[in-house]
């Protein structure tokens, strides 16, 4: 899985941190500031030899399969399936309940922006009248399993699981166990620090068969 990830040799990581604090001292106001909370989360993962993940560029670089639904998907760890719904904007959300149209975000969902991608366009009944024939997103509405954590990664996990996400390849948005994941800690609205990368096993892959 080719995702978009970036990394710090560890003695350029903790420089940059040192200058970032330093820099931070001397002007307080700058400490409040969005953009360097999240520079010092992730050069601080980074000088423990951690990568990052860009998110939102890993689903665009991967792009869409022949039924038009994204290659990739995520959502949080402790969930058992991953709902996905498209967006006219070209965005998608992810989330590890089922879709409700009352509830705008719950806890750990993931939005990714804007044109992120193009969806293939559909012509289908309407759900106002059958007999009417209207222009939507094909496969608007998608769902895939997710994968568990095997038991030699758990030590990782200093949290509830629900902190964490899962990143993995889907080869189809149907109930088939994912193979290859990601676990990753949420550090910016974008970048996740990568945890731990592993492959499912068959019988971890017969485990969550049993549960779908």
């Amino acid at each position: 899985m080719q995702v978009e990830e970036y990394s710090l040799v560890k003695e350029d990581a903790k420089k940059e941190l040192a200058l970032l604090k330093q820099a931070l001292k001397q002007n307080t106001s700058l400490a409040k500031t969005a953009i360097y909370q999240d520079q010092r989360k992730v050069y601080g993962h980074m000088t423990h030899g951690g990568k990052v993940v860009d998110v939102p560029e890993s689903f665009k670089k991967i792009g869409l399969n022949a039924d038009g639904d994204p290659k990739l998907a995520i959502c949080r760890a402790d969930a058992k399936v991953c709902w996905a719904r498209k967006r006219d904007d070209g965005s998608i959300k992810f989330q590890a309940e089922r879709l409700n149209y009352k509830v705008v975000k719950s806890n750990g969902d993931i939005v990714l922006p804007a044109k992120t991608f193009t969806w293939p366009i559909i012509e289908a009944p309407a759900n106002w009248n059958p007999n009417v024939m209207v222009k939507q997103i094909k496969r608007q509405e998608i769902k895939a399993p997710v994968p568990i954590i095997p038991a030699n990664l758990l030590g990782v996990v200093k949290h509830n699981l629900a902190n964490y996400h899962i990143l993995w390849e889907v080869e189809t948005w149907e109930p088939i166990p994912p193979k290859d994941p990601i676990l990753l800690r949420q550090l910016t609205p974008n970048l996740f620090a990568v945890l731990a990368t592993w492959d499912l096993t068959e019988l971890e892959r017969a485990i969550i068969r049993g549960r779908l």
